[in-house]
């Protein structure tokens, strides 16, 4: 909306002609025109980088869904084969923080203060520790002589497996989230930047506009009726 409204604002001052002559070299209609089209062009980074991103992480939530029943079934698994208590109470907790619980399996929610730009981040983290606890979970049946089950989703060999995939997938995601990253906060810079931002570009416009034409002027009226906003 911000880019779009630029736009019009650009055509409103290349309407005014020649009284529209700013000293003020950055709101030159070149020079807006210019800013625009880097705008625009930096918006649609975002979307072409965000597709792949979004793609591979759909990937990643459906091989991940299995995880939690997975880490179940290997506690039971453990339990069936009368494993020793140590081992049972090792894989019980490594379990609980596969779920998501502490130990009074309560849910182990994020913390409330966990701003919204952080929430990507945060679940990247999230996912790099339900590898490593799987990993652990791997580790104590490995060496467990007991755990030689049957089925074949349980088999050490077969989890092994599972847990290659989960790091492939979640390597895939980390990769594709720096390019849309990078545009993000090249898109924000471009629009959003105190000094040389298209929302303070465009409110330096509105300035000038109302200086040679008045307050209550229907050419400043015009233009003063284009919203821009700080989007954080």
């Amino acid at each position: 909306k911000n880019v779009s409204n630029f736009e019009t604002m650009i055509s409103y001052c290349t309407g005014y002609g020649a009284t529209y002559n700013p000293s003020n070299s950055e709101i030159l209609l070149a020079e807006l025109t210019t800013l625009h089209n880097d705008s625009k062009a930096s918006v649609k980074t975002v979307k072409t980088t965000k597709a792949p991103f979004d793609d591979v992480d759909g990937q990643r939530k459906t091989l991940f869904k299995p995880l939690k029943p997975l880490s179940t079934k290997v506690l039971g698994a453990l339990r069936g084969v009368n494993a020793p208590a140590t081992v049972i109470a090792d894989a019980e907790t490594i379990n609980r923080k596969i779920q998501g619980k502490r130990a009074d399996n309560s849910d182990d929610e994020n913390p409330k203060d966990e701003t919204p730009k952080d929430k990507i981040s945060v679940s990247q983290q999230s996912y790099d520790m339900q590898i490593d606890h799987f990993d652990k979970l791997i580790e104590l049946v490995t060496v467990e002589p007991k755990y030689i089950p049957n089925e074949i989703p349980l088999k050490v060999v077969t989890l092994n497996t599972y847990k290659t995939e989960l790091e492939t997938i979640n390597t895939a995601v980390k990769n594709a989230y720096t390019p849309y990253s990078s545009a993000m906060i090249a898109r924000n810079k471009r629009l959003y930047d105190p000094q040389t931002g298209l929302v303070e570009r465009a409110q330096v416009v509105k300035n000038y506009v109302k200086s040679i034409f008045g307050a209550s002027s229907p050419e400043y009226k015009l233009i003063n009726k284009l919203r821009f906003k700080v989007i954080k």
